[in-house]
């Protein structure tokens, strides 16, 4: 039971992530300029890639390229 509950809770924790940098206030603290500063390139519409911030990332890495 608690295995299950823990996928669960990785998965929904993976789905949860920020593409506008209007959302970065649903972050915490000090980590909204972080997701600022990840999620602005968006704005240059594909010149520069698209990106995520995943403010609960378990590898540390919270701002990920997706295209």
């Amino acid at each position: 039971m608690k295995v299950l509950l823990s996928i669960t809770l990785l998965v929904a924790g993976c789905s949860h992530a920020i593409k506008e940098v209007s959302d970065c206030d649903q972050v915490a603290g000090e980590k909204r300029i972080e997701c600022g500063a990840c999620v602005a390139a968006n704005k240059a519409q594909g010149w520069l890639g698209e990106y995520e911030y995943r403010p609960d990332a378990a590898n540390g890495q919270r701002c990920i390229r997706v295209k």
